[in-house]
């Protein structure tokens, strides 16, 4: 969008001192502990000095903290927050800069979670300046009432970072309510009203000594009591002391107030200038910020610097501000503003519209449309907004906008119409919807009243955009087409105005499920060479359309870009690309690609406190520990409901519908058949609403799946059914070949052969032209989770000729090419920790087993897996008193029950699947396709040994150890024939356990390194690197005496196991400690 914001100097440059200055010990010693305290706060009405105080305060200070003077116009976010960086680089250059271009780029309303996101841009930039920043706030009065400074100061000071002191200086103390909680930890400075008024001492020095006043203890005391220690009437009253001496009207004065006081003062210093300074202090006092040149630009005269400077110096209440620049103090200006409008109200308003005029014509429109303000000209105002409005829109003025607005007359607006557009904008900005589709509704019917085409596609859009931002493509899309018949209709239409209109047309087709529509839409807004509104339309286009390889080679590459260029505003949209390539890789089967770029996600999401971000990354993280082995399924629950209590205090009902599907599919696996269809239809609710018939084909699909996995036929092809038809509608083949997929395990189970052999036929074609081989090799999010399920099917896809090489190949893969039958799932063994045994997803009970020896009998094939056991052998290994008959007996009847247990559906008298026999001799069929855990944990040490690069080192370990729960077979830790394995095993483990550790010494993840170094120990406590390795920790985080500790238990325990000592490395570390320590 490119939002710039005007900086002006001076307001960011402290102001200059006073040749003449008290020296106030009492105030100075409070402000001396401002940099002690991370939030700093000085209020009190106007006229007692603060500026001053901050002034002489900053003075002293031996590093120039940041200055930002607040102006009126300073009330919206992006100015505030461009004014705030740019005090900051005056004295740290290049700060800000990915800050900067965020906000360059920001949607024009900012978002309460865009705010945060700001917040947190902004305390990670001072983090990172790595030095003691103090920024000093003044006049923050005038930007406190906006909702948006209010709601991203206080997420600052919430987080303030350990090297930001925070000064705000105010005439109204802010109401944050955890003020008082900061007071209490003695987190915050408050210096009051109290705090800034002159005591007596201190008006006596400033009346009699720096003044040389001639004045009595009498009058300095009736002066004190008539002023109250109030600096800007001491100030007025030495004034008159240095011009006539003159006290009497002065201390005779009844004012009964000090407002009065002031004005009686004020009358005072006015009434004594010569004529021609009373004209110029009235002709300029309408000026907020005054220098020589405006001066003489509005009034037509001459030499306005050197009347400026010369007022300056005789101290009459204008202060310098810059080069140069002036303004007048806000009570002496509310003064001569009142009296110049008492005494001339027709001379009052001729200056402001001579001064708007000025304004206007320099182009500076905030400045003109103040000074409108005060002479009641709406109609010029509405004028000047009917042109510059949208300009205030995308510098963000939003607020500043929507005030001047209020003022202005209804019948103005209906003139002055794109003002109802300009304010339809704001509220949208601001999620007012109704109240912003009220305000199109007047700019499309004044518009087309006036024929004015460009503003009424304007408006359509507008109108549009309330729909496309709550996800209703159905609504939005009507008032599209009709931006669309007006810009088409205005000959004098601009490309880019084009080019947006159709790429929000083929959002929201997107957003439908139209995919081939959309894509359409894209192309015609591409043929117009403007760059692209979302960088990720595309790929979302094909990602709906099953083109999955197509739309993760563009985020990918995206990504890279994104990542070299390191800007803020594709930082956010990274966060975007990352939750999309995250939905790619569940899809395709990436398991732990997919959770790591959730995990990208759910840390941004954190980072910039945007919470939409991080419920998006959280459902994705379901998805992906959804595909993982290691994790059980409480955490995928534990994600999706994380991101549905982010929707629901988010109030997006709408973004409810992605995790309620994760939950659907999640309880089908599980064979919790009610809760998954409960979830869908929660799912499917929200889809319907907003006629979003993609994902309601996903959540359908997931409703077949479940009603597969729980042997629901009649429900499975209903939901199967409705999912084909919005696939097909969405031309998504992705989602049709894994719709003709689960039909086939319909058709299978049901036993209809025409059925099973026409939608197995149309699977295996989508999968071959599609590229979804995935499907079938990898667990994906709407696969089946065991990838043996399909062996069956190809069998009889095999048997009946159906795409014969590739399914030939495809059990070829799987090691199937000469089987003509498969049990349809694969066996899967845990033995470290515990014995425990999966038919696919569902775990052998222990009443399974029937016998106790079955389950003995195949922890002894698991033991000596890559041999086949003689019988004798088995014999006499589990049943060693026996004779041979009554061993052969209970032998068979083990056996028998062990094939029953692991084959429970085998038919009668076939040959078992999973145990082998050859001969007389038995075991564990090698060509199964088993998962045995200590299989798996094996190949991971071993890769990790003999990894070069330390991330690669640690990855493969941690993923190895994640699986060691425990010792091999804890079972049978008595039995001689799994001794040799157990302590196998065990030796890798600490082999494992002790690179680690090393490695995590390498990357200084001490505490990391301590943990495994204390795992080594629990299992032998003589394995003395693991030793060396602690000393060396607790050496490196300044904990010495933890250090000795450790060596002496190492010394203890190889004297006691071993009888030895301790190698002379291990002696060389203790005398370095020793040494460093005296």
């Amino acid at each position: 969008m490119g939002i710039k914001i005007q900086v002006l100097q001076t307001k960011i440059t402290p102001p200059n001192l006073k040749d003449i200055i008290l020296q106030r010990p009492s105030l100075m010693k409070k402000m001396k502990t401002i940099p002690k305290y991370p939030l700093t706060i000085l209020h009190s009405g106007a006229g007692y000095g603060k500026t001053t105080a901050l002034a002489s305060f900053i003075h002293d200070q031996i590093n120039t903290p940041c200055w930002y003077s607040v102006g009126t116009n300073d009330d919206d976010i992006i100015p505030f927050l461009t004014y705030v960086v740019y005090a900051i680089r005056k004295n740290y250059q290049g700060f800000g800069t990915e800050l900067l271009l965020y906000v360059e780029n920001i949607e024009r309303y900012v978002r309460d979670e865009e705010i945060r996101t700001l917040c947190s841009l902004f305390i990670n930039e001072i983090i990172v300046l790595d030095k003691n920043v103090m920024l000093i706030i003044d006049d923050y009065h005038l930007i406190q009432h906006s909702s948006s400074i209010d709601h991203w100061m206080t997420w600052l000071i919430q987080h303030l970072p350990m090297n930001l002191n925070l000064v705000i200086s105010s005439r109204i103390k802010p109401s944050w309510d955890f003020l008082t909680s900061m007071t209490v930890k003695g987190e915050l400075l408050e210096l009051k009203q109290s705090d800034l008024v002159f005591s007596f001492d201190e008006v006596e020095v400033l009346l009699s000594d720096l003044y040389e006043g001639d004045l009595n203890d009498q009058d300095i005391k009736k002066i004190f009591s008539l002023t109250e220690g109030w600096i800007i009437a001491i100030g007025m009253i030495r004034g008159q002391l240095a011009s006539d001496g003159g006290l009497e009207a002065i201390l005779n004065n009844k004012s009964k107030t000090l407002d009065e006081l002031f004005r009686f003062l004020a009358m005072e210093v006015f009434m004594k200038q010569p004529p021609m300074v009373q004209q110029f202090l009235e002709n300029t006092c309408i000026f907020d910020e005054l220098n020589g040149k405006v001066c003489d630009e509005v009034l037509g005269i001459r030499s306005s610097g050197e009347m400026l400077k010369e007022l300056s110096d005789h101290n009459l209440f204008l202060l310098s501000i810059g080069e140069g620049q002036y303004r007048y103090h806000a009570l002496f200006k509310e003064f001569l503003e009142q009296r110049l409008y008492t005494t001339n109200e027709r001379h009052f308003h001729n200056l402001h519209i001579q001064t708007a005029r000025y304004f206007q014509r320099i182009g500076d429109f905030n400045q003109a449309i103040y000074h409108l303000e005060a002479t009641g000209d709406f109609e010029r105002i509405a004028e000047i907004l009917h042109h510059y409005g949208e300009k205030m829109i995308q510098n963000g003025q939003l607020e500043g906008l929507l005030d001047r607005m209020k003022k202005i007359p209804e019948s103005l607006m209906n003139h002055y119409y794109l003002l109802w557009l300009y304010k339809g904008e704001a509220l949208r900005y601001r999620c007012s919807y109704k109240d912003a589709e009220d305000c199109y509704i007047k700019a499309i019917h004044f518009a087309h009243s006036a024929n004015d085409l460009e503003g009424l596609s304007k408006a359509y859009e507008g109108q549009a955009k309330i729909y496309l931002d709550t996800i209703q493509p159905g609504k939005a899309e009507r008032y599209l087409l009709q931006a669309i018949e007006a810009l088409e209709e205005n000959e004098a239409s601009s490309s880019e105005d084009k080019s947006r209109v159709y790429q929000l047309m083929a959002e929201n087709l997107a957003n439908a499920g139209h995919a081939n529509k959309a894509k359409k839409w894209y192309e015609k807004g591409r043929e117009l060479n403007i760059p692209l509104l979302d960088g990720n339309l595309e790929s979302r286009l094909f990602l709906r359309t099953g083109k999955l390889v197509e739309a993760k080679k563009i985020l990918s590459q995206k990504k890279v870009v994104e990542q070299d260029q390191k800007t803020v505003h594709l930082q956010q949209s990274h966060r975007e690309t990352d939750l999309l390539l995250s939905l790619i890789e569940s899809f395709m089967g990436n398991g732990q690609d997919a959770k790591e770029l959730a995990e990208s996600g759910i840390k941004q999401g954190v980072q910039f406190q945007a919470p939409f971000v991080e419920a998006c990354g959280w459902m994705r993280m379901g998805h992906a520990v959804q595909l993982l082995d290691k994790y059980d399924t409480s955490l995928a629950i534990q994600c999706y409901e994380t991101a549905l209590e982010i929707m629901d205090e988010l109030n997006i009902a709408r973004g409810k519908a992605e995790p309620l599907m994760g939950l659907c599919i999640l309880f089908g696996n599980r064979g919790i058949y009610d809760r998954a269809i409960e979830f869908g239809n929660k799912a499917l609710e929200e889809t319907e609403k907003v006629k979003d018939a993609w994902l309601s084909a996903l959540i359908l699909l997931c409703m077949g799946i479940s009603s597969v996995h729980n042997e629901k036929w009649e429900d499975a092809n209903k939901y199967l059914t409705r999912c084909e038809a919005l696939f097909g509608n969405c031309g998504d083949q992705y989602g049709l070949a894994l719709t003709q997929l689960w039909f086939a395990f319909l058709y299978y189970h049901q036993k209809d052969k025409d059925a099973f052999n026409e939608v197995i036929t149309s699977f295996l074609n989508k999968v071959q032209v599609g590229g979804y081989d995935f499907i079938l090799t990898k667990r994906t999010t709407f696969g089946p989770q065991d990838l043996y399920n399909v062996v069956p099917l190809l069998l009889v896809a095999q048997k009946e000729g159906i795409h014969l090489p590739y399914v030939n190949q495809l059990l070829n893969n799987l090691g199937y090419s000469n089987i003509t039958s498969h049990p349809g799932y694969t066996l899967r063994i845990q033995t470290l920790g515990r014995f425990r045994v999966w038919l696919g997803s569902q775990e052998v009970e222990e009443s399974d087993w029937q016998r106790g020896k079955a389950k003995e009998l195949l922890e002894l094939f698991v033991t000596m897996r890559n041999t086949m056991i003689a019988r004798e052998e088995i014999f006499a290994t589990l049943w060693p008193d026996h004779d041979e008959a009554a061993a052969a007996r209970d032998f068979k009847v083990a056996l028998n029950a062990l094939n029953n247990a692991l084959e429970p559906n085998r038919v009668a008298r076939s040959t078992p699947f999973f145990i082998q026999r050859i001969g007389s001799s038995y075991g564990l069929n090698q060509q199964a396709g088993y998962q045995l855990d200590i299989i798996e944990f094996e190949e991971w040490i071993h890769a990790g040994l003999h990894e070069k690069d330390t991330e690669q080192v640690i990855k493969c370990l941690r993923r190895a150890l994640e699986l060691y729960e425990g010792d091999y077979l804890p079972n049978r830790r008595y039995e001689d024939w799994c001794i040799s394995e157990r302590e196998r095993l065990q030796v890798l483990f600490l082999r494992g356990a002790e690179r680690i550790a090393q490695s995590f010494v390498q990357t200084k993840e001490f505490d990391e390194a301590i943990y495994w170094c204390e795992q080594i120990i629990a299992k032998d406590r003589t394995w003395e690197e693991a030793y060396r390795l602690l000393m060396f920790c607790y050496y490196h985080k300044n904990n010495r005496p933890q250090a000795i500790k450790w060596y002496r238990k190492c010394v203890s325990a190889l004297e006691d196991e071993l009888g030895v000592e301790p190698m002379l490395p291990t002696k060389q570390m203790y005398e370095m400690i020793l040494q460093h320590q005296t």
